[in-house]
């Protein structure tokens, strides 16, 4: 049986979710709560509650918040063991200000310990991948581990952009990822071109493709996800929700769509079911949505009338 293993962030959220429009150099109303998150840890979370198998590789500080991570993680069924409990470093953070409508406004992420993290802590869990399991990272790793994994790692891969700026450390690595997920500030960065109408989609999934990309999963905000997978260049469209939360939803819908996919789904209904699975997790105050469970997905994807364009046929 094919397992996930999980390289990134494991962190601290702490998010501020304004009242009123913000005002700049001020002291602006609002509610503030502390979670944990880091893309790497969400997606793993997700899996777990998906009862994938996947272990975590991260690295935390002995401290409060770093205890909590490993703790949680166990609880809710990721393997935590390849975690990295570091005295005198202090676990990695996420401040982020989110305006009235649950957008992020403005992020500062403290992530210098995965700087920890090298080729001696990484290599037996490379040598420990079958051909069939299936290596998640981000790019919070240090672009030399970055390109390094992508040489040593004999199975699929997988890998989240995170942001535009980071996402230039995904280039020298692009034709050996199985699944790639940006959305479109990172996509157009990488593209060099702006990407808008349906045509320019079609030309961006184009472009991932020559790249030697197996399946790019390219997310659009209100406009939807276009997918390329062999020669099917598809957008998937949704209705609008007034989100509560929106730092985890894109963990989630990745976690759910690489699930989907090693279990054989169909791309159009792996998709779908991704999308719900996002709904449920823009519907939580929680980065990861504890509702999250296989026996939900179809009830989710169900509530969201997708609609689907062949950009191939434009």
């Amino acid at each position: 049986m094919s397992r996930f293993v999980v390289i990134g962030g494991a962190n601290v959220d702490l998010i501020g979710s304004a009242d009123q429009p913000l005002r700049l150099h001020d002291s602006n109303p609002g509610t503030i709560q502390t979670m944990l998150g880091g893309v790497g840890r969400n997606i793993a979370e997700n899996l777990a509650r998906l009862q994938e198998p996947v272990s975590l590789v991260s690295a935390v500080g002995d401290d409060s918040f770093g205890h909590w991570i490993l703790e949680q993680g166990r609880q809710c069924g990721i393997d935590m063991r390849a975690v990295q409990l570091l005295k005198g470093q202090r676990t990695s953070a996420f401040l982020a200000i989110l305006d009235p409508r649950h957008d992020l406004h403005c992020a500062v992420a403290d992530m210098g310990i995965l700087n920890e993290l090298n080729p001696a802590i990484l290599q037996p869990v490379l040598d420990s991948l079958d051909p069939e399991d299936v290596l998640i990272w981000d790019t919070n790793l240090d672009p030399e581990l970055i390109k390094w994994i992508g040489g040593q790692a004999h199975c699929l891969l997988a890998m989240d952009p995170l942001s535009a700026s980071k996402s230039e450390k995904a280039r020298c690595i692009l034709s050996k990822l199985t699944y790639f997920k940006p959305n479109r500030a990172e996509a157009e960065r990488l593209c060099g071109f702006t990407i808008e109408t349906p045509a320019q989609i079609r030309s961006a999934l184009d472009w991932f493709a020559a790249q030697g990309i197996k399946e790019t999963v390219l997310s659009l905000g209100a406009q939807g996800t276009a997918l390329a997978v062999g020669q099917q260049r598809l957008l998937m469209s949704l209705d609008s929700i007034v989100p509560v939360n929106t730092t985890g939803a894109g963990d989630c819908f990745f976690a759910v769509y690489l699930s989907c996919r090693r279990q054989g789904v169909p791309l159009q209904t792996a998709a779908e079911q991704a999308a719900g699975a996002a709904a449920l997790t823009l519907s939580d105050p929680l980065s990861v949505s504890p509702r999250l469970k296989p026996a939900i997905l179809d009830h989710w994807r169900a509530r969201q009338h997708c609609q689907w364009q062949d950009l191939t046929q434009i």
